[in-house]
């Protein structure tokens, strides 16, 4: 395989999946393409219920007493678009724009995360090499739930004895250990009412430089939501006024770049609020004029509202988010400049009947997960508010007897002349589940280096997809005991 050869093919593959929309839990459609496309090139494939993909390539002739390895990754990708771009996440295809550096998608997120490592993978099922038997394993959901591999049946993993996950973002970072994290939903019934002030205004803070609530969570940047309640806090100290609304749309594991409110006040000169505007226009300057370069803060007259909430609806929510942790929460003592807890606050979603504001706490420590859902808990009953927690999913601790981690830093020394660095990630990978189904597989993780991910700035550089694919083949070709 030449290096053009593997670019080209790995590049195809990718093709074929931007043009097929894969949200979490739509991805009924990039499954079954899959499949077919699997069975076409001599593989034996299952689907599971939950359109997992389980997709077995026999042993290299002479290789087949070597052990089983399992290369996985995700099918579904976060679907998110820049201000103005029409964009459906359910119909509209990945506009894919290859600069010769960088591979970009035209005004949404491009979904190398991680449709590049199905397509490295689909890719390397189709060459011949020395290797065992090899298992492709891709799942659903992800990026939302991680349901496709909770559901895996644990027969799959059983049988191996090495994963390779294909879902990191940093081609020479070696990860192995994760964190664990838990969905925590805080909701308020809202009592509506007809408005009794006359004027209407929309506020919106926007254009922050959000990214992935793990990965970014130690950056530094402004989380949208937690602004907006500041903004609000700062109004109701200034005038009257009643909210009809508040909203930010990002995913749960994405720091959030932009929220808006819509609010109603006695005021008919918008320019009063250029105080408040101002204001936090202060606030990220001095708190965050580091990393925030590009923010922007809109007070602007609207129409009016059908109806508002209560002053107590209100003033339960905005508490609520003031007062809810966000950001690093905990660096590790143990190994340098890893987050060991943190959490993220938002999407915020107005309802017909209620208001939800979703949080994600994550941690390589279970005991923490647990202990900061019970924080939330009881903050929930301080600010009138409706704490529910889903499963926690687990961590994925260290295996200090890795043979795997050896071979990939060895291999990847050998074919790029400096050394990789063995990290743990302070974010949620799929291993977690693999590990609690079999805590005997020896797993690490990799990908070529994907910049931005979850946002529509998200770009994967070139020059290190063909040294990925040839890394994972040179390790599968060392895993001969």
């Amino acid at each position: 395989m030449t290096d053009k050869e593997i670019m080209d093919g790995v590049l195809a593959e990718f093709a074929n999946m931007a043009a097929i929309p894969r949200p979490s839990n739509c991805e009924r459609q990039i499954s079954n393409f899959l499949k077919e496309r699997a069975l076409s090139f001599g593989c034996d494939v299952i689907q599971d219920e939950k359109h997992n993909l389980i997709i077995d390539k026999q042993a290299a002739p002479g290789c087949e007493n070597w052990p089983r390895v399992i290369l996985q990754a995700h099918m579904d990708m976060v679907c998110v678009a820049k201000e103005g771009v029409v964009y459906n996440p359910v119909t509209s295809l990945i506009k894919i724009i290859n600069d010769g550096e960088y591979l970009r998608a035209d005004g949404t997120s491009l979904g190398a995360d991680d449709g590049i490592g199905v397509s490295a993978i689909m890719y390397l099922l189709q060459q011949d090499f020395q290797h065992g038997p090899i298992r492709a394993i891709f799942t659903v959901d992800e990026e939302q739930g991680m349901s496709g591999a909770k559901a895996l049946d644990n027969k799959y993993l059983l049988d191996a004895k090495y994963l390779i996950n294909c879902d990191s973002e940093d081609f020479d970072i070696l990860t192995i250990s994760s964190a664990g994290s838990v969905n925590i939903d805080a909701e308020r019934r809202i009592t509506w009412h007809k408005p009794e002030c006359r004027f209407a205004y929309e506020f919106t803070i926007k254009d922050l430089h959000g990214g992935h609530s793990g990965e970014a969570i130690n950056c530094g940047y402004a989380n949208a939501v937690k602004i907006a309640a500041q903004a609000i806090t700062f109004i109701s100290k200034k005038t009257e006024m009643e909210l009809a609304s508040f909203n930010s749309y990002k995913a749960r594991n994405v720091i959030p770049s932009e929220a808006t409110f819509v609010f109603t006040t006695p005021l008919s000169d918008v320019n009063v609020f250029n105080v408040v505007v101002s204001k936090i226009n202060k606030y990220l300057n001095e708190a965050y004029g580091q990393t925030e370069k590009n923010f922007k803060v809109i007070c602007k007259p609207c129409e009016l509202p059908e109806k508002v909430m209560s002053d107590e609806d209100m003033r339960s929510v905005v508490d609520f988010i003031n007062l809810s942790m966000t950001g690093v929460l905990k660096m590790s003592t143990v190994e340098k400049d890893l987050v060991e807890l943190s959490a993220n606050i938002g999407p915020v979603v107005t309802r017909e009947n209620h208001v939800i504001i979703y949080c994600f706490p994550r941690s390589s420590v279970d005991i923490l997960v647990e202990e900061i859902t019970s924080l939330y808990k009881q903050l929930g009953k301080r600010c009138g508010v409706r704490v529910v927690s889903a499963e926690p999913a687990p961590g994925w601790p260290v295996n200090p007897d890795s043979k795997l981690k050896d071979i990939a830093l060895k291999t990847f020394k050998e074919q790029n002349g400096y050394d990789m660095q063995a990290k743990s990630m302070h974010a949620g990978l799929e291993c977690s589940y693999f590990y609690a189904k079999n805590p005997h597989l020896d797993m690490v993780s990799i990908g070529p280096n994907n910049i931005d991910i979850h946002s529509p700035n998200e770009r994967l550089e070139l020059k290190t997809l063909v040294p990925h694919v040839k890394l994972i083949q040179g390790m599968i070709e060392k895993l001969n005991k």
